[in-house]
């Protein structure tokens, strides 16, 4: 009896929780204040622990605070989730990375092929006091074959799809959107296969990044048809399940839909949810703080096991990233974003950012230091910054232990 209040004491020290940073804290509290936005929920990942804190409330009626359990539309941030199943088919022997992939598609269905070109210069006839003009002028190369897409591609984003068209939202986690219009709901995946074939390539597959939803989309469209199952269930069965990711869905229940929160648009008006099949591996999961930190701390794991082996081929970087008015030096792995996290650290920070009309979502983590942060709002206003500067904050606590 006398040991008891000593036993008491260890286990209150043990399930002692730390306090959430003021410095995060305070970044969080002026973004609400600005810009009419109404929620946000930030999650905190320091050496294999979660710290989750909302701010705000999920809607402009309803003053309830959000939290780890409130869902969000996570928008282009859905395409990592797709890369990332498609490291893992690929280590798995469902397909080689390098492959075309044309043999994949379904009956009926084609992709378009870059054809090279062949370019002489031509001297314009001028007045005979100038100088004649000289132009290039290219002509497809009847000679060369076709360069056809290859699963890399599409994970990398240098498949030269456009990033949107024929009635597709347009986003670049580099750059801003202040209102993003989906498509119609009726938008199918067999939709998505009649286009695809119309869609121009910008670029020769493989030779430079432009950010693409369509090549995301089709990746995933592609995985789903080898495996014989939707893309929802296939990637619930290969990844969500296996790491334990919870509500994280295209579809949601209806006991998760009571806990999607209400996107707004820039000005703090309600805005629509999205929902379309065709475009759904791109831009179509919903998901909570705990479901995205699930998956961090699932990025973040170093150990000899074939989950960390697909999550380091994901997340290796493989071709620059060239975007005006980019705030870092930046890479592209499969899905994934690699920057350096400021002018004076040379970190990388891997991440990635998505939107839809009333929604923004940010992954950000350091694997070195095994930090990581998670950002869900229910605004159409810009969070990649705010998740950067939480980071270096996150960073600075670190080495100052």
């Amino acid at each position: 009896m006398k040991h008891f209040p000593i036993i008491i004491l260890l286990c209150f020290t043990t399930i002692a929780v730390a306090q959430f940073p003021s410095g995060i804290e305070e970044q969080a509290e002026a973004y609400i204040r600005k810009s009419r936005n109404p929620g946000l929920v930030v999650a905190l990942i320091e050496g294999g622990q979660v710290q989750y804190k909302g701010f705000g409330q999920v809607s402009r009626q309803e003053a309830a605070r959000p939290d780890e359990h409130t869902i969000f539309e996570l928008g282009a941030l859905t395409g990592v989730f797709t890369t990332t199943l498609m490291a893992k088919q690929a280590m798995d022997g469902k397909f080689d990375m390098g492959s075309p992939i044309n043999p994949y598609l379904p009956k009926g269905a084609g992709a378009p092929a870059f054809q090279p070109q062949r370019c002489v210069e031509v001297a314009l006839p001028t007045s005979s006091s100038l100088r004649p003009e000289r132009i290039l002028s290219c002509t497809p190369d009847p000679l060369s074959e076709e360069v056809c897409i290859a699963f890399c591609d599409l994970a990398t984003h240098t498949s030269g799809l456009p990033n949107s068209g024929h009635g597709l939202y347009d986003w670049h986690p580099i750059g801003t959107a202040t209102y993003l219009q989906g498509p119609t709901e009726g938008f199918t995946k067999r939709d998505f296969y009649s286009q695809i074939a119309e869609y121009p390539l910008k670029t020769q597959p493989g030779s430079s990044f432009h950010f693409s939803n369509i090549g995301i989309a089709l990746a995933g469209h592609l995985l789903a048809d080898m495996n014989g199952l939707p893309f929802e269930g296939l990637l619930e069965q290969e990844l969500l399940g296996p790491l334990g990711i919870k509500d994280t869905r295209i579809h949601l229940s209806p006991e998760q839909s009571k806990r999607l929160a209400q996107g707004h648009d820039a000005k703090g008006r309600p805005a629509p949810w999205w929902n379309f099949d065709g475009l759904a591996p791109a831009a179509g999961l919903k998901s909570t703080a705990e479901g995205l930190a699930t998956f961090v701390l699932a990025n973040l794991k170093i150990d000899d096991s074939r989950q960390s082996a697909v999550m380091e081929q994901a997340q290796q970087a493989r071709v620059d990233v060239e975007f005006p008015g980019s705030l870092r030096p930046t890479e592209a792995g499969y899905g994934w974003l690699i920057s350096k996290l400021n002018a004076q650290s040379n970190q990388p920070v891997v991440w990635m950012y998505g939107g839809t009309a009333g929604f923004r979502a940010f992954i950000g983590f350091i694997k070195d230091t095994r930090i990581g942060v998670v950002l869900l709002s229910n605004s159409a206003n810009d969070v990649r910054e705010l998740g950067f500067e939480m980071l270096e904050e996150l960073y600075r606590n670190e080495a100052n232990k």
